[in-house]
């Protein structure tokens, strides 16, 4: 289990995701925090987890690690619930620069596999003509830039 406490001035937060992997694929490469909601945690939950992240990230606590900034993956058990995840972290989580956020249902991740077009980019927000708001599901590497070796 990944989890870390800081401090950012007087106040200490706790970061406590489910997760923390990194996974490569040819030149790609992707550090990501996980989020593994099993239909238990309401919208009031859910924003206490988003909000944990925010100060973690403006911190740059996380760079003491790497250099590449996790990003956030959400497995939601159903869309009703994969929407509401995105709801929330779009208002705790939209103003974390260089933060990206994932989305898929843990039904799409069983079926498909995590390499097969499951995800939706929720932060930023991906929009292409025609999906506004990132309604378009895409694989994870599709949008992972490569990584350039020094």
């Amino acid at each position: 289990m990944f989890e870390r406490r800081f401090q950012i001035g007087e106040q200490w937060y706790n970061l406590r995701p489910d997760g923390l992997a990194e996974y490569s694929m040819g030149l790609k490469q992707i550090r990501f925090w996980l989020e593994w909601d099993r239909g238990t945690m309401n919208t009031r939950d859910l924003f206490v987890k988003c909000t944990s992240y925010a100060p973690y990230i403006a911190s740059r606590e996380w760079a003491r690690e790497c250099s590449l900034l996790p990003a956030l993956i959400c497995v939601a058990p159903d869309i009703a619930q994969e929407r509401r995840v995105q709801r929330v972290a779009q208002s705790r989580l939209a103003q974390s620069l260089g933060l990206v956020v994932w989305t898929t249902t843990e039904v799409l991740l069983k079926v498909y596999g995590p390499l097969a077009p499951i995800w939706l980019q929720y932060i930023p927000q991906y929009c292409e003509a025609g999906q506004p708001g990132g309604s378009l599901r895409r694989m994870i590497f599709d949008m992972v830039p490569e990584q350039v070796s020094t």
